[in-house]
């Protein structure tokens, strides 16, 4: 039995009122679910810390060096600007704070509005450099396509070019390493799984020489010059890491690498699949298709004489409540995060539970996200929580039925201030759904809509919560819509798959992020038509 059947047949059993206590293979945890008892988790959270899951990741996933465990382990002071009180780590050896930091002020305002532009950017350079031109081409799989397309603009953003000059192997590495942590997450021997550890160590030793390459050349260039991107050096989110890690004596070359590479892959793993699956539910509803011409056309900032792509405003796209609608959804069936947290300095009090200090406390996303009970399902229940729904986060002030939470009678969110009217009930006094007048012909063209996850807070979380929430969220949303929507201008797309074909996802890669598609879509691809 997977982890996903195991996480639903217990909370089918034993409901999600209680926390369970797991018994794991070297330790035990308990498991939270319910959005109440989640909110209660996040309301709590400075209590809790994430580091539990980062040495995870560092030393079962990555392989770090064991010499470098108890200078991660040691460091108790959190993630935030402010270290815990009970804390007596010295500033410079903050390791936690010190390489989460980067992130946050390098993918957030003014700093990422110039990382989207330069990703708008390099992209478009990549798309109109495609050999695919007007005739129609037939492809293997669109996740690799896509893949092709996006992974190797990400890289070269974070990274430089320098980087992937001195290995252009290594975006095809790097997809290896990402297959090969399906097997990297469970910990077992190097001799059970040597491929998986060779795609990673293959990966960590191209970050390694390149860290070792730029103290040649040119070292000073380390510092914070002001500008973002560095084609040597890459983002200044590497930069500053690197100037961090390099006055740490614990943060040796192949420590520092394997730190390197496991931001790497959770900056472009995540985002690259997230684009195909919204490209790829976009492919499959015509309908829809029709209304993102609309959007795009009303993000279009202008259509260069000397290319077939238009440049679009990020922040159009960002505020759209359909794209948005479309994105939420995409993260809430396509993300499986197992969030883990733990209370470092004493036991944590849990409604009448006490835990223990260090133990382990277990949240999924996927658990969240598939609970029939806290999602609207559509105005006739015909988008269950194991369909896509595009408008599954767009609500009407006259329809009980939107808005991705399930909400009771007489009770609607307001989309403005109330006219005195009572609006049209679509749910009957005992909060049974009555069927909508709406044929489904009319999706997406109903007026004065707006996105919304009010209500959600608990089941929606792709992201995690509380202060250790992803420092990457804004970055991965507009790099998800920009991408997808490109790729769209870009290229006339036919999927080649049955009518009634519904996606799987791999459940292999259950609680590491965005879920890749299990098995290919074949498809033909034509350069679209300039309008």
């Amino acid at each position: 039995m997977d982890l996903d059947s195991l996480l639903s047949f217990l909370v089918k059993k034993y409901g999600t009122e209680n926390p369970l206590r797991l018994a794991l293979l070297t330790e035990q945890a308990i498991f939270v679910a319910g959005a109440e008892n989640v909110r209660l988790v996040w309301r709590n959270s400075q209590w809790l810390t994430a580091k539990a899951g980062h040495i995870i990741g560092l030393f079962t996933i990555l392989d770090t060096p064991e010499r470098s465990r108890d200078f991660y382990e040691a460091d108790n002071s959190g993630i935030g600007k402010t270290a815990f009180p009970h804390s007596s780590v010295p500033p410079e050896h903050r390791v936690w704070h010190l390489t989460h930091q980067p992130i946050t002020d390098c993918l957030s305002g003014s700093n990422l509005d110039t990382f989207t532009a330069n990703f708008q950017a390099a992209l478009r350079r990549r798309i109109e450099r495609c050999p695919i031109g007007d005739d129609w081409v037939d492809v293997a799989d669109l996740y690799d396509f896509v893949y092709s397309e996006v992974i190797h603009v990400q890289l070269e953003l974070l990274c430089g070019t320098f980087f992937l000059e001195r290995d252009p192997d290594f975006a095809g590495k790097f997809k290896e390493f990402n297959h090969a942590m399906i097997h990297l997450k469970k910990g077992l021997p190097k001799w059970m799984t040597p491929e998986s550890c060779r795609a990673r160590d293959s990966c960590r030793a191209s970050v390694r020489d390149w860290h070792a390459a730029l103290k040649i050349h040119d070292p000073n260039r380390l510092v914070n010059t002001g500008e973002l991107q560095d084609a040597r050096f890459g983002n200044e989110i590497m930069r500053s890491r690197r100037r961090i890690m390099a006055k740490i004596d614990a943060m040796d070359e192949d420590t520092a690498a394997s730190a390197d590479l496991g931001m790497l892959w959770a900056l472009n793993a995540n985002p690259v699949t997230a684009t195909y699956w919204v490209l790829l539910e976009i492919l499959r509803d015509p309908l829809l298709q029709r209304h993102i011409h609309k959007e795009i056309t009303t993000a279009t900032i202008s259509k260069p004489e000397d290319s077939f792509l238009p440049y679009l405003s990020p922040t159009t796209l960002n505020n759209s409540p359909l794209l948005q609608s479309i994105y939420a959804e995409t993260l809430r069936l396509r993300v499986s995060v197992m969030i883990v947290q733990s209370a470092e300095f004493g036991p944590f009090k849990f409604k009448d539970w006490t835990f223990p200090k260090d133990m382990l406390i277990l949240i999924s996303s996927r658990i969240a996200h598939m609970d029939p009970q806290a999602w609207q399902k559509g105005p006739n229940g015909q988008y269950p929580v194991e369909r896509f729904w595009a408008e599954r986060f767009l609500v009407w002030s006259n329809d009980y039925n939107s808005g991705g939470a399930l909400r009771t009678p007489n009770v609607p969110e307001p989309l403005q201030k109330p006219s005195g009217r009572k609006p049209e009930k679509t749910l009957d006094p005992g909060g049974k759904q009555r069927p909508s007048k709406l044929p489904d012909s009319n999706r997406y063209s109903r007026p004065h809509c707006r996105f919304t996850t009010t209500g959600l807070t608990g089941s929606w979380i792709p992201y995690g919560g509380g202060p250790g929430i992803c420092p990457g969220r804004h970055f991965a949303k507009s790099n998800m819509l920009l991408g997808s929507m490109l790729l769209f201008s870009a290229f006339e797309i036919s999927l080649d798959v049955p009518q009634d074909w519904e996606p799987k996802v791999d459940l292999r890669y259950y609680g590491l992020g965005v879920l890749p598609p299990r098995g290919e879509v074949p498809c033909r691809v034509r350069r679209r038509k300039r309008v």
